[in-house]
Order: C-alpha cells, then sequence, then structure tokens
C-alpha cells in the first residue's frame, strides 16, 4: 500500500508538473481587449532588461542570467502596481521559470536585427533556427501573453530591401511562432513617428513606441490625437499597445523629453503620457523604463551626464557597485496612478447622450470609486475585485456644457488614495464642430513634384475660440529627421467663417515616404482640443506591400 501511495504520488507530481509547464491562461481577444482566461486584463507593464546595470552591457558577450538580481527586480515590479514586463530580447529559460513563478506576465522581444537583410535567405535561415531553440522551451510558458519579433524598423532600410522582403520575413516568423506556440499573439515594436506609414494589419496586435516629440504630427495634431489617429487608420479591429514612451533626465540633451528634464518633470510626463494613450485607445502600457541603461552612450562602465539614452529609468545606479539601485519619485508617481485606471470616459472626449459608459481598471486596494462634478455627487460605488469594472453613470449638461469629471478611489479605511479629472464636452442634443482640412500637392505620388503645397482649410464655429498658431508639418521620415514644420498665425482671420493658409516645403530626392498634417487648438470653457487633418503620400509603388492602401 505505501508502495501504490507512493508511486500515485510520483504520478501526481509528474502531472503537476507536466500542467504547470503548460498553458493555464488562454488568451482571447474581445472589443479590441485582452482576455486572459475570460476576463479583461489591463496590460500595466515596464520595459525590462536584465544585464543592462552599472558595468554591464545586455547585447555583448554571453549575458549572465543574474537570477538572483531578477528576483529581486520582479518582485520589485510587482510592488510597483506593475502585471507585465516588456523586454528587447528573449528570456533564457532559467529567466522564464522565474517569471512563471512571480506571477508576471510577458511580453517577450526577440532578437531580431532590424538593419538585416530582410530578403537574404542565410539571414532569415539563421532567424527560423535561433527562433524555434527559443520556442522550444518557451512554448511551455504560459507567462508570455505576446512576442514582439523586431523593433523599429527604418523606413529607408526597408525601402532598400523592399517592402515586400520586410512583409514576407514578418509573415514568416508570426507563422512560426503561431505553429510552435499556438494561440499567443505576435506583433511588432514599430516607432509611432516613422512607421505610421506602415499596414500592421497582418500582426496580430498592433503595437508602437509612442514619444511626446513636440514635431512633426505630435506638434500639428497634439500626441492624444497623433496616437489615436495611428489606431483609427489601423481599423479599430485589434487590441493596441504602447511598447515605448518616457522621459529622459538626463543633465542635459534635447529638451523636451529628450533629455534635460526634472525628476518632477519625469513623473507629470509619465503620468500626462499616460492618460494620453489610454484616451488614445491603448489596452496596453509599457513605459521606458525600469532602470538606466548605462551602456547605451558607449561605456558601460560611465554614467555619462548629457547622454539622455542613459537616463530614462524609474530606478537609478549610485555607482558602478551599486547592484540594487533605488527608486526615482517616478515610481512613486505611477504606483499612486495605476492603483485606479480610468478608461471611460475618455479625456477631451465628447458626449450627446446623458448616460455615460464607465469603465475601470483597479488594483486590489481600491474598494469605493467616487465621481463628482461642481462638488456634487454624480456616482459612488463599493467595488468588490481587483481587475476590470463596467458600469454607467447619468449626466445633466445644460445646453452645450464643458464638464470637469472628479474621480476619486479609495481604500477600505475610506482614504482617498488617488484623484483624477476627466474633461468631457457634453450636450442632450448633437452639436457641430470647428472642422480643419488639408489639399496636398503633390498628393498620390512625391515623384510629380519637387515643392509641396498644403492647403490648410478651417472652418469655424460660433462659441468656439481658436487657440494659437497653426501649425503645419511635412513629415519626410529622413531617419529620425522628421522634416520641416511653419507655424503660421491665424490672428487675422478668426472673424472669418473659413480661413485658408497656404504652405510650402521641398520634398527631398530621398524621401520615400511623407506624412502631411496640420492642426490648431480650439477652447470651449475648460475644454481645449486639437481640430486637425493629415495625409501619407508615397512615391511610386515600393511601399504597396507594406505601406496602408
Amino acid at each position: 500500500m505505501k508502495l501504490q501511495l507512493a508511486l500515485l504520488l510520483i504520478l501526481f507530481q509528474g502531472l503537476f508538473s507536466i500542467g504547470f509547464s503548460q498553458s493555464k491562461t488562454k488568451i482571447d481577444f474581445k472589443d479590441n481587449w485582452y482576455l486572459l482566461n475570460g476576463e479583461k486584463f489591463f496590460i500595466k507593464a515596464i520595459g525590462y532588461e536584465i544585464g543592462a546595470r552599472p558595468g554591464q552591457h545586455p547585447y555583448e558577450g554571453k549575458r549572465a542570467d543574474d537570477l538572483d538580481l531578477m528576483k529581486f527586480d520582479l518582485e520589485t515590479i510587482k510592488q510597483g502596481g506593475y502585471n507585465t514586463i516588456r523586454t528587447w530580447s528573449q528570456f533564457s529559460e532559467a529567466q522564464l521559470k522565474l517569471v512563471q513563478k512571480s506571477g508576471l506576465k510577458l511580453i517577450m522581444g526577440l532578437e531580431v536585427n532590424p538593419e538585416g537583410d530582410y530578403g537574404d535567405p542565410t539571414f532569415i535561415n539563421t532567424l527560423k533556427v535561433d527562433l524555434k531553440k527559443v520556442l522550444s522551451y518557451a512554448k511551455n510558458y504560459d507567462c508570455i501573453i505576446t512576442y514582439l519579433v523586431i523593433n523599429e524598423p527604418q523606413t529607408d532600410h526597408i525601402h532598400h530591401v523592399s517592402g515586400k522582403a520586410f512583409v514576407d520575413l514578418m509573415k514568416t516568423l508570426i507563422d512560426l511562432i503561431h505553429a510552435e506556440h499556438p494561440g499567443i499573439p505576435v506583433t511588432l515594436s514599430a516607432n509611432a513617428m516613422i512607421s505610421d506609414y506602415m499596414d500592421e494589419s497582418i500582426f496580430d496586435v498592433y503595437a508602437y513606441n509612442c514619444y511626446d516629440h513636440n514635431e512633426a504630427q505630435t506638434a500639428s495634431m497634439g500626441f492624444k490625437d497623433y496616437i489615436k489617429g495611428l489606431n483609427e487608420l489601423n481599423g479599430l479591429d485589434k487590441p493596441f499597445i504602447t511598447t515605448e514612451f518616457g522621459y529622459s533626465v538626463s543633465a542635459s540633451g534635447g529638451g523636451g523629453l529628450y533629455g534635460s528634464n526634472t525628476l518632477q518633470q519625469q513623473s507629470d510626463g509619465l503620468i500626462s503620457n499616460y492618460r494620453d494613450l489610454i484616451d488614445a485607445g491603448a489596452v496596453g502600457m509599457c513605459p521606458f523604463y525600469y532602470a538606466d541603461g548605462w551602456w547605451k552612450g558607449g561605456d558601460k562602465n560611465d554614467h555619462a551626464l548629457g547622454q539622455p539614452e542613459e537616463w530614462f529609468g524609474f530606478w537609478g545606479y549610485s555607482d558602478l557597485n551599486d547592484k540594487y539601485g533605488s527608486p526615482r519619485p517616478v515610481w512613486f508617481a505611477m504606483r499612486d496612478y495605476m492603483k485606479g485606471l480610468i478608461i471611460s470616459p475618455k479625456n477631451i472626449s465628447m458626449h450627446t447622450t446623458t448616460t455615460i459608459p464607465l469603465e475601470l481598471y483597479n488594483d486590489k486596494d481600491v474598494k469605493k470609486v467616487v465621481i463628482k462634478y461642481r462638488d456634487k455627487v454624480l456616482y459612488s460605488k463599493n467595488i468588490k475585485k481587483e481587475g476590470y469594472f463596467a458600469d454607467e453613470f447619468t449626466i445633466n449638461p445644460v445646453g452645450l456644457e464643458d464638464m470637469e469629471l472628479a474621480f476619486e478611489f479609495y481604500n477600505k479605511k475610506n482614504e482617498v488614495i488617488k484623484h483624477e479629472s476627466i474633461n468631457i464636452l457634453a450636450s442632450k442634443t448633437s452639436f457641430d464642430l470647428p472642422k480643419l482640412t488639408i489639399e496636398v500637392t503633390p498628393g498620390t505620388d512625391l515623384n510629380e513634384g519637387k515643392i509641396a503645397r498644403v492647403k490648410t482649410n478651417i472652418e469655424t464655429k460660433e462659441h468656439f475660440k481658436l487657440l494659437g498658431d497653426l501649425y503645419v508639418s511635412y513629415n519626410t521620415h529622413l531617419g529620425w529627421d522628421t522634416g520641416p514644420r511653419e507655424t503660421v498665425s491665424v490672428k487675422a482671420q478668426l472673424d472669418k467663417k473659413m480661413i485658408n493658409t497656404e504652405s510650402f516645403f521641398e520634398i527631398p530626392d530621398n524621401s520615400w515616404i511623407v506624412n502631411a498634417s496640420a492642426g490648431i487648438s480650439v477652447q470651449y470653457g475648460k475644454f481645449i482640443f486639437q481640430i486637425h487633418d493629415q495625409k501619407i503620400i508615397f512615391r511610386g509603388d515600393w511601399a504597396k506591400e507594406v505601406g496602408r492602401k
């Protein structure tokens, strides 16, 4: 009997072990959300590289697993309120076991050289062999919820190797992953500013690195609307996640988000971006990133003060001997902000019904949510479980009304642990807004001219005030150079029902794709929004396989 019990115990342990290594998390999509085991899952991720501490280089030589330090990092990340990590390269099996044990989910990057020859058989075969090796063990871990097959492929390089070669390679990698690890979505991490032209429909998920540079479409359309526009161009038919965004706190740099920010500016910038990206439709966030990468400036032993790429981290390290680091203010700001995420209503949204859909994503500390308008309670509800929450509340706008809604999140002690304002424009009846459209010449093929004309038409509306200047951008996609932009004053035409302007730009011979855009801010009371338009123009038909139709 003892022998039989022992054999049964061994058999049970074996079955348990097999069950643990096989997928226990079922991934589905519904309403453009990730569903994990039937529950809507908002990806609260953070970008994470192991082997990027002082004196280390994550892509140089053979990387150590660093399991003790990784265990510390993962526990810290969980305590910070995150439920997922995003990487730029694949983990070893030992590292995957650690992620699985931690309970965190993983968006795993794969090392595909974005500068490789996408059509070269040797390059393709090497990728396939390497990928099969990774998938041979990765397929046993259900912590993986998405694969990223390439990071920020450049426009000029895709043009050089051909759009067809790029698409064929992506399809090859997607098919291989689907065959070896069924049920796991595959996407890329495209850079929004340089990949706006790219048709991402071949991927399971839409994903972009989204940086709030005050240039190109961000300057003309605003950060939220520029990213929302990408989501709309993709068709709004799949989940959309942001795979990078952040602010550097280097001592000097290009200004704005790219260096020379104070610690407070980093905290404020990340929260502002988080809000904007939710409003753009994102259901997954991967801010950049957990810890500074000293290696990015070329010397892994020197934390260069003026190198912006080395100072995006939420955690910093005091010297070469500091292996654990310490949090910056942005760590605590993001931890508190993520306690209760307002998915609906969106900030700067417009409503013509009195019933407003309410969607929240709460952590375990949230036990009650209250919504107020002008200090009066519109809605109050006890929260029974963490995660996704849906309901509705009622408003009663007087005419066309700008409404600032105050959201308060309470813990079990009835203490406010987070508050946030959402601004909406509401009316019980439909209303007309100012409109902006552009006409671009050449508008179908860049080969048709050397000088581009962007004609902007603004249809004004009573009670809506145009703010500031009109911004017109001609994004030429030359590497990271976003091309010229023009600031146009419209003050002299504010009394007109239709405002018309013209801007002219030189078309570089080596520009293969242009995004022309224009936009201006509009105000109604406290409610400020952008009106804008954009047009994407290709040179010839080089992008017929990879570009938007």
